[in-house]
């Protein structure tokens, strides 16, 4: 594979931060280095049977030594890690996506404590979706437990997992967006302003958002270390209070806007069967490894997709209807559905250090096919775009598509036409394939039976490229 005067790759642009080790990239495969300073924790980790109790339950990211491939410098190892195909982060998670995440991390703890270890950080970025269900990633978390010693992740495990919990639970389910802002958890502070009085009622919130805020608050103008111990058992029963807490913590009953999308669409049975049916058609001709699947709602036409694909990116912007999706993807053991809460008008940006720490959401989410199903007219009627930005946009994500096209006269542009002038002289069945073809060729398109709705099977041409 590598020969011995190779050298190792410098750090990902999100791997800096800790000096026991990095994940780096070779020939497009991720690998870790663990560093020499590691070494003796390593051990410890992998011959404790920690490591194998947590492959066991699935809650860690299987790896294999490939030590011997690389140069290393005496005590360094090199880790294969299982491939992530597509990561995503905490504020494209819907509420049960991050409510997993928290008690995958949980579960990690606990296991790691019956070994004699620890974890000595809690990001909700050492979790991630994978193969249908959150994953824990980073093995160089884990150090060896001393007793009497607190758990030093305590703070960020509240702000990264526990206090968006509880506000996307009772205050809204957009308040996961506040991880764009504060890439480092919501501060405790914060939290407590944004929730309502009465969780100040709740014991297990009063003490680990309130009171965990109120002294944070009193300890910041202090330099002085308080030493403090806390015994095995204590630590126990903090993961088991925590993990009782968030298992109590529900996705809020409330509706949105596109919650009820398939219950509501003035589609007749017959026209949403063959709706299925022109699209499995193209998908098994198109044969594709990802589909990007834009506007998926609660992921129905993702799962079209996913008996013809081997992943599928399924992308909306309602969280309620992610969460309907993740909770399904649990229910049935769906391994090619990756749900993603996300705006295709504000796509998340590269954040973080030098603003490479988080890649951005065009670069996570290319795909060699896209849906595009109901999507168009709300972009351009709902949000003023262009059709041709439409096009240019979805022409950066994937080279092939299928697109539906919504007529003035469907009743669901009729509504967002309600109330405000029509400013859309571009927007007819003419113009979007006028359009279409300045970046696409139109290889098939078919015109739903009594419907004001088209379905386009669209790929780049050479000179959209």
């Amino acid at each position: 594979m590598f020969n011995s005067t190779q050298r190792i790759c410098k750090p990902h642009p999100a791997s800096f931060r800790d000096p026991d080790g990095y994940v780096f990239e070779q020939n497009g495969i991720y690998y870790r280095l663990v560093s020499a300073s590691y070494a003796a924790t390593y051990t410890a980790l992998m011959e404790s049977g920690c490591y194998a109790a947590c492959i066991e339950q699935k809650l860690l990211l299987p790896h294999e030594d490939v030590s011997v491939a690389f140069a290393c410098a005496e005590g360094e190892k090199v880790l294969l890690p299982e491939q992530i195909s597509c990561v995503s982060y905490p504020y494209e998670w819907s509420f049960s996506q991050l409510r997993s995440a928290a008690l995958c991390t949980l579960e990690i703890l606990q296991l790691a404590l019956a070994h004699n270890l620890t974890l000595k950080d809690a990001s909700a970025y050492n979790v991630t979706w994978h193969h249908g269900r959150m994953i824990f990633l980073d093995t160089l978390s884990f150090t060896v437990y001393n007793e009497g010693q607190p758990w030093a992740g305590y703070r960020q495990f509240c702000s990264h997992f526990l206090a968006p919990l509880a506000l996307m639970h009772h205050t809204d389910m957009r308040c996961n967006s506040l991880f764009l802002r504060h890439l480092d958890g919501i501060p405790l502070d914060l939290a407590v302003k944004l929730l309502p009085w009465h969780t100040k009622l709740s014991p297990s919130l009063a003490l680990h958002i309130h009171a965990h805020a109120s002294l944070q608050s009193k300890n910041a103008d202090t330099r002085k270390k308080v030493a403090v111990t806390v015994s095995k058992k204590t630590l126990s029963n903090l993961f088991e209070s925590l993990h009782h807490l968030i298992l109590g913590l529900k996705t809020p009953k409330v509706k949105t806007e596109w919650s009820s999308y398939y219950s509501d669409t003035n589609y007749s049975e017959a026209q949403a069967n063959q709706k299925q049916t022109i699209i499995t058609g193209w998908l098994q001709r198109l044969n594709p490894t990802r589909v990007l699947d834009l506007g998926s709602n609660d992921g129905f036409y993702s799962r079209v997709a996913a008996d013809h694909a081997q992943e599928v990116l399924s992308v909306d912007i309602d969280p309620i209807a992610v969460d309907a999706n993740t909770q399904r993807c649990f229910a049935e053991s769906s391994t090619r559905i990756h749900p993603v809460l996300a705006d295709i008008t504000t796509p998340s940006p590269g954040i973080g250090w030098n603003g490479a720490e988080r890649a951005s959401f065009f670069e996570r989410m290319q795909a060699d096919c896209g849906m595009a199903l109901a999507l168009v007219h709300h972009l351009v009627v709902g949000n003023n775009v262009p059709l041709t930005s439409v096009f240019k946009c979805l022409r950066r994500l994937a080279p092939v598509w299928i697109v539906e096209f919504v007529s003035k006269e469907d009743s669901q542009v009729q509504r967002l036409l309600c109330n405000r002038p029509d400013i859309f002289p571009q927007y007819t069945q003419q113009g979007f394939e006028q359009c279409a073809q300045e970046f696409f060729t139109i290889e098939f398109s078919h015109q739903i039976t009594d419907a004001h709705r088209t379905l386009y099977l669209l790929r780049v041409c050479a000179k959209g490229e």
